[in-house]
């Protein structure tokens, strides 16, 4: 929104003709809502070809502000679209108000709400965080940057939302008045759009509402160390991380928190950025009221979600490939992620890396230190073909460059087949560290791609 300033129910009531620009899942879902209010809408949109006429009065091209803008009241902005955009300068000057999907739903929405940002492990805390409060909370959602429009569900009677919210909506969402929150971490990524880490972080620090004492938040103190201004003295405000009051410990796995130490060694999920996350959400499903009994009977069953660091079943596998662990890593789309990923491999550990896709603005020299300690052949494909291959040629490291992931799992299974004796237990860990848009839609559609691939390759004969 242009201002800082929150939209109410008696000012969106007195709003009639409303603006989704830029469509997809959440202007779709947006547009649902506010028909059913007896609201007049219009999408403008990139591919006004491609849109569901049956959601909206008008579909344009959004090249053209002031045919667009005609007779609107407020506008309804995809997180995707910059906020250069000329319908969204044109709105300025005629200050119209702009809104996100999560703050149109927040007006409506009147329960508790957690809310989760971070560069990396949103999805996974949310998810998780969301599994935790179910065994006290069954009627809870949800949504968010996950995957759900919040303006999906936000008219129902819940116990509990839980939000993933990425940088992009927390831009457009002034004051979301949050029940609590976490930011996760911060690394470089995004700063196509915010231009500086500075204010990347500032994009992060609107999901906290420190000012309300009943509000908990939940931060890595490292995110400090990229904000304008030093860690606020809050009492509801609480870091996670180490030599804090909320913390992890390794060997044995044990997450603590002032109220319990809880026992992670039967948590799923592998590496320690898997155990901060669920230290985070451990946290908020406190907050919530989870007593500690339920809360460590929840994380012991805990899946993962598809596409995060998610292994192929072996019994899917050809008999002489079951030895052989394939992970689907596919939403990976930074190489913060990416390492995040590789923290629990050590030098020796027989491990083939595949990097692909449209590589962001962050310095590579971090992973390289990390593959020089690993030593772990390198197969790069696509878009980031074209931009890493100098950096990764003068390392002197095993690295192979493909067009696409169809010609590298050719090769990949020649390699493996060759060295399948000496290397009986070898991981295939597919984490891209790079966003999907080269050659896939979406990371789903690459992930999926990925687990065909081993299928086909690796996978038993088709009868």
């Amino acid at each position: 929104m242009f201002s800082e300033t929150r939209t109410d129910l008696p000012d969106l009531n007195n709003r009639h003709s409303f603006l989704i620009l830029g469509g997809g899942a959440s202007g779709d879902s947006a547009a649902k809502l506010l028909t059913s209010l007896g609201k007049k809408v219009t999408l403008a949109d990139r591919f006004p070809e491609k849109a569901n006429l049956s959601l909206y009065h008008h579909v344009l091209s959004d090249h053209e502000p002031q045919i667009v803008l005609d007779g609107i009241d407020c506008i309804i902005k995809s997180p995707g679209i910059l906020p250069s955009h000329s319908i969204l300068q044109t709105a300025r000057k005629n200050e119209i108000p702009v809104l996100s999907e999560i703050a149109l739903a927040r007006i409506f929405y009147k329960g508790p709400i957690i809310g989760i940002t971070g560069t990396d492990g949103k999805s996974t805390t949310t998810a998780l965080t969301f599994h935790l409060l179910q065994n006290k909370y069954p009627n809870a959602r949800m949504g968010g940057n996950i995957g759900v429009p919040f303006t999906s569900f936000c008219l129902e009677n819940l116990d509990y939302v839980v939000l993933e919210l990425s940088s992009y909506q927390l831009d457009d969402s002034p004051n979301l008045k949050l029940t609590s929150s976490a930011i996760l971490n911060l690394a470089s990524d995004h700063l196509e759009r915010h231009k500086t880490m500075e204010s990347y972080a500032l994009a992060k620090w609107k999901i906290q509402n420190l000012e309300d004492n009943d509000h908990q938040c939940f931060v890595n103190p490292i995110f400090f160390s990229y904000t304008p201004f030093r860690k606020p003295t809050f009492s509801n405000l609480h870091s996670i991380g180490d030599n804090e009051t909320y913390f992890v410990s390794l060997h044995p796995h044990l997450i603590h928190t002032p109220k319990h130490t809880y026992d992670a060694t039967r948590f799923p999920l592998t590496g320690k950025h898997n155990l901060m996350n669920l230290c985070f959400a451990i946290a908020l499903a406190e907050v919530a009221g989870l007593d500690p009994e339920q809360i460590q009977k929840q994380l012991e069953t805990f899946q993962g979600l598809p596409h995060r660091f998610q292994s192929i079943d072996p019994k899917k596998l050809s008999p002489q490939y079951q030895s052989i662990r394939f992970i689907n890593d596919s939403k990976s789309t930074n190489l913060h992620s990416m390492l995040s990923g590789i923290s629990g491999f050590q030098k020796g550990d027989p491990m083939y890396l595949i990097l692909g896709g449209i590589p962001k603005e962050e310095p590579i020299a971090p992973f390289i230190n990390r593959w020089k300690e690993l030593e772990c052949p390198l197969y790069v494909f696509g878009n980031a073909k074209e931009i890493w291959q100098k950096d990764f040629d003068q390392t002197g490291l095993p690295v192979t460059f493909f067009d696409t992931l169809n010609t590298l799992f050719s090769e990949l299974k020649i390699t493996i087949e060759a060295k399948l004796d000496e290397k009986p237990n070898l991981t295939v860990l597919f984490s891209p560290a790079g966003a999907s848009f080269d050659l896939y839609k979406n990371f789903e559609e690459r992930g999926n791609h990925f687990v065909t691939l081993v299928k086909e390759h690796f996978g038993p004969p088709s009868t």
